[in-house]
């Protein structure tokens, strides 16, 4: 599954936007780095944010603005991305979008919540892609704090078997995770994560306050690598009680924001401190926020520290905390294959990715929730008008979501299939009111004496065939009542037979044969909705004023034309082009389950949800009556089986006897009155017995 994944952080310099091919369910993740691309805000935008940041100058018109005005970015961004990239947005499965953060309050507060902006509906609609986003809510509706949510990703992708990690990021936050060995016998620590403090924030803020806003960051670290660390003022500094908190804990530009900077800025003019080692300072505040956090909340030191963010590409930075934290090796990200600016960016397109599978993509012990969550918020993608075409069936068109099928890994390709096939529900659910209207109008002509016909041919045929089948023993009703036919006949079931299905004359002479009437109920099943064979046995059907029902995956197909109500589910081109078989055949048999099995729960075939009318024709069957008799009844096994014994193993007589008191031949009576409801049966024999006492 290709997944788009985005984010903005508190450095708000711009879009870190990858390409993610995900494959596989934890731990087992198959996963590959397309590419990624940076887009930097306008500047327009970017002084919108920093106002919003304000809560002086945030007011909610303007944040309502915001909102949508950064989905309209993210989109365009996502396009941008895709193409750059040499990808077409058919090609991609779903977009993660973290959102900008404007303000964000911690678990351990009263009115704790937070709030990113960039409206994903907006998103969806630009690019024509489903979006996952909102991803803090949930871990913080269940009491964690939101953060750090790049912990799952670090725990999933960066865990070593023996060594003792912790993955650092320094974006306008820093936050870590504590890596514990995945090998027990190393450690039987759990992971953490929270954040350490200021990452980049303060260092921009002091850049842009030195340089009138003419450079928002300290490029290659060259201005602190200019000055000297204040070491009375950065002792200032280090006394915010946020470092003293133990974790869990999260924090952002509430605490670090343009107010810290402007009043620690004040604090050096006061101390006459140039601007150099001003910013050489700040630098190295972030530098020992995050070793002494190390040292004073982590089990044990780590043997790597995976340096990431914008931060791992200031050298002064990784300078000052490779000095701090001399027990640890500390290494960029990229010496793992992974891009530093494209790190956060893939974390959001993996948890889009669990939250799409409905699987967890928190981690408790890091957050402090108190429990696991699914993470994120889905909107799907707009609904487009299906492109019909007189030429090529939806059915027939070729699908470029699995075009890489011969190339990918076995894994990836069964994957394509399966995210295809999740398609086919949906494409069901769309048409469950003309399923219904036909099992109302097939239930109303079978009280009358009719019967249910399949017609079909190949694939659509044997699903005909096979549902008619097992109609019988499970409901035990007549092989005459439902019937299914195959162009072909017989050996059609086991071989193909494809001519059989283009002459329509064959069709109309099967209905022929039957000597169907105007009680009976013949069901077309055809794909591509075009099969003469299917054709012909609709429209004959019709002469005779028979109820016609079509099943097809083709809005345009001909088969409307003969169906009194015709029952589409568009699935869309097949995962292997032209294979009907696959999601089509899907659909089809589930429409199939549907009708039959709805029409016989109106005919009275169940009790509850149970089959009271299976034919006991093996011991499997004998061993599931049993179990209906005794679950209906709420009797032991061994009761049930003498009732049945008693009944001429007929579970309808045998519950009816159990629950009313009547003997079997009194039952039998009572439900022949009641056209075989066990549940009428039994409110009728009850309410005579009550009439009878008075």
């Amino acid at each position: 599954m290709i997944i788009l994944g985005m984010m903005s952080g508190t450095s708000v310099d711009g879009i870190d936007a990858v390409l993610v091919n995900i494959v596989g369910a934890p731990p087992q993740f198959e996963w590959k780095i397309i590419g990624h691309h940076q887009i930097p805000f306008p500047e327009v935008i970017r002084n919108e944010i920093f106002a919003c940041f304000d809560p002086k100058k945030g007011t909610v018109d303007r944040i309502c603005s915001l909102n949508f005005k950064l989905g309209h970015v993210y989109g365009e961004a996502a396009l941008e991305t895709i193409r750059q990239l040499g990808f077409s947005p058919e090609q991609i499965r779903l977009i993660g979008c973290h959102g900008q953060t404007v303000w964000h309050i911690p678990a351990n507060e009263p009115d704790a919540s937070t709030l990113q902006l960039g409206d994903p509906s907006v998103i969806s609609e630009i690019t024509g892609l489903p979006v996952v986003s909102h991803f803090r809510n949930a871990d913080m509706a269940a009491g964690g704090h939101g953060a750090p949510v790049v912990s799952f990703m670090d725990v999933m992708l960066l865990s070593d078997p023996k060594k003792v990690r912790a993955a650092q990021n320094i974006g306008g936050i820093g936050n870590v995770t504590f890596l514990p060995p995945k090998n027990r016998e190393y450690s039987d620590s759990e992971p953490i994560a929270f954040d350490t403090g200021p990452g980049n924030m303060l260092i921009d803020c002091a850049v842009e306050q030195i340089t009138g806003g003419k450079q928002h960051f300290d490029k290659d670290g060259k201005i602190a690598a200019s000055g000297k660390i204040n070491h009375s003022f950065l002792a200032q500094l280090l006394q915010s009680p946020y470092y003293r908190m133990k974790p869990p804990k999260t924090t952002g530009r509430e605490l670090f924001g343009v107010q810290m900077g402007e009043r620690i800025n004040q604090i050096r003019k006061d101390l006459n401190i140039s601007d150099a080692d001003y910013v050489a300072t700040v630098t190295a505040l972030t530098a020992e926020t995050i070793a002494q956090a190390y040292r004073d909340f982590l089990p044990i030191m780590p043997d790597e520290v995976i340096v990431s963010g914008g931060g791992a590409k200031n050298p002064t930075l990784m300078r000052e905390l490779t000095e701090r934290l001399m027990l640890s090796k500390v290494i960029r990200i990229e010496e793992l294959g992974i891009a530093s600016e494209a790190k956060e960016a893939t974390a959001f397109a993996l948890m889009a990715y669990e939250t799409w599978h409905r699987r967890i993509g928190n981690i408790p012990s890091a957050t402090g929730a108190k429990h696991p969550v699914v993470m994120g918020n889905i909107t799907w993608a707009p609904l487009k008008p299906e492109r019909i075409s007189e030429n090529i069936s939806p059915t027939e068109a070729r699908n470029p979501a699995t075009a890489d099928m011969d190339r990918v890994s076995t894994l990836a390709l069964v994957q394509e299939i399966n995210e295809e096939d999740q398609k086919v529900a949906d494409a069901v659910a769309a048409v469950l009111p003309k399923i219904a209207a036909s099992v109302d109008a097939i239930v109303s002509r079978m009280k009358q004496g009719g019967r249910m016909i399949y017609l079909g041919a190949g694939t659509s045929g044997r699903l005909g065939v096979l549902d008619a089948s097992e109609v019988l023993p499970t409901f035990s009703v007549s092989p005459d009542l439902v019937i299914g036919k195959i162009a072909g006949g017989p050996d059609a079931l086991t071989k193909s037979i494809e001519n059989a299905e283009d002459d329509p004359v064959l069709g109309a002479s099967e209905i022929i044969e039957l000597k169907v009437t105007e009680k009976d109920c013949v069901i077309g099943i055809a794909a591509s909705g075009n099969t003469p064979y299917v054709l012909g046995a609709l429209e004959e059907a019709q002469s005779r004023k028979a109820l016609t029902i079509g099943i097809a995956c083709n809005p345009a197909g001909k088969i409307t034309r003969f169906s009194d109500i015709v029952i589409l589910p568009v699935v869309g081109p097949e995962a292997l082009t032209g294979s009907t078989r696959m999601k089509a055949g899907t659909a089809q048999k589930m429409v199939l389950n549907m009708l039959s099995t709805a029409v016989m729960v109106r005919m009275g075939k169940t009790y509850s949800n149970l089959m009271v009318d299976v034919q006991p024709s093996n011991q499997k069957l004998i061993d599931r009556q049993r179990r209906i008799v005794a679950e209906a009844c709420g009797i032991d096994q061994n009761k049930a089986e003498e009732l049945l014994s008693q009944c001429n193993r007929e579970a309808k007589t045998a519950i009816v006897v159990q629950k009313t008191g009547l003997s079997p031949d009194e039952a039998r009576l009572i439900l022949s009155q009641n056209d075989g409801f066990v549940e009428k049966s039994i409110t009728s024999a009850l309410s005579r017995k009550e009439q009878s006492s008075k």
